[in-house]
């Protein structure tokens, strides 16, 4: 399995939690292979043989982000660079924000049963409360994209993680991207396009899980991950520690007692905390395999 991530730009917390993450898939040894897409390929220099760069530049970024510019497109082609340089394998795409702690062999063994992966089913589009689904949902119902129909049924899933197996990967993404491409030309709002093309695409083609009990996604709880990743660089430069022994000691680390989403009250400071202890915030979330 091609484990496979997309970094860019100068902000260093994109690259040193994607190097975090790295670090926490290689404890499976069912990753064969990491890929890297990213314009900062001196970056994973550290990780020697065990990562592969497909090195990108804002040239080629531009010219993926597609005839109507949509953003996010970088990351559906990025994934295809790395499924058509790696034909046969599965691909495991994550974002950086995500963490492996379990039972890699459940998705493994998924995909060679016809199942695709993606991080959590958010539910059904129709459904959703939060404005920009219910405006997609506005936009996009009844219709009909690269010969799939939007409709009651449909569902958003978080695009965190996306697995796919070798013997459709190339055909699932290219239907992803030709679903986005021609949502990007209605009126639909394109925060989330990229996201849903992936949803539309994966269900459609395969029978598609939640590796939400194998993976963990702290998109809602960066400073804290952060500030923890950075203590565990940090002590690797003091240190100076090498790969392989940050490798072994991010095996010692208990990754699913830190929130995955944390949502601060309003006060600050001492106070804040002693609400915290007495009533702890309403949106607090844990990667979900936790109690299993």
């Amino acid at each position: 399995m091609i484990l496979t991530l997309l970094t860019f730009g100068d902000r260093l917390e994109n690259h040193y939690q994607a190097s975090f993450a790295i670090l926490t898939y290689l404890k499976s040894d069912l990753i064969s292979k990491v890929c890297v897409v990213t314009d900062r390929p001196k970056y994973y220099e550290y990780f020697g043989d065990s990562v592969d760069v497909i090195e990108i530049d804002q040239n080629i970024m531009n010219e993926w982000r597609g005839s109507d510019d949509f953003f996010w497109r970088i990351k559906m082609k990025a994934i295809e660079a790395a499924a058509l340089r790696n034909p046969e394998q599965d691909i495991l795409y994550v974002d950086s924000d995500t963490f492996y702690v379990r039972n890699m062999d459940v998705i493994a063994n998924g995909l060679s049963q016809g199942q695709s992966f993606m991080h959590e089913n958010e539910g059904k589009l129709c459904g959703m409360t939060s404005k920009t689904p219910r405006n997609m949902w506005k936009s996009l119902q009844g219709k009909t994209f690269a010969g799939v129909t939007i409709n009651e049924d449909t569902e958003m899933w978080n695009a965190g993680v996306i697995a796919l197996h070798r013997s459709h990967a190339k055909q699932t993404i290219s239907l992803a991207i030709d679903i986005c491409d021609e949502i990007c030309k209605t009126d639909c709002p394109r925060r989330l396009v990229e996201q849903f093309a992936f949803s539309v695409a994966l269900k459609h083609s395969s029978i598609l899980t939640a590796a939400e009990n194998q993976i963990g996604h702290y998109w809602g709880n960066k400073p804290d991950w952060n500030a923890k990743i950075v203590d565990f660089f940090m002590f690797s430069t003091l240190s100076g520690s090498s790969f392989e022994e940050d490798l072994a000691r991010v095996q010692t680390l208990e990754l699913s007692t830190l929130p995955t989403v944390y949502k601060e009250k309003s006060i600050k400071g001492k106070v804040n905390k002693l609400l915290d202890r007495v009533f702890p915030p309403k949106e607090v979330q844990y990667y979900k395999g936790r109690t299993q």
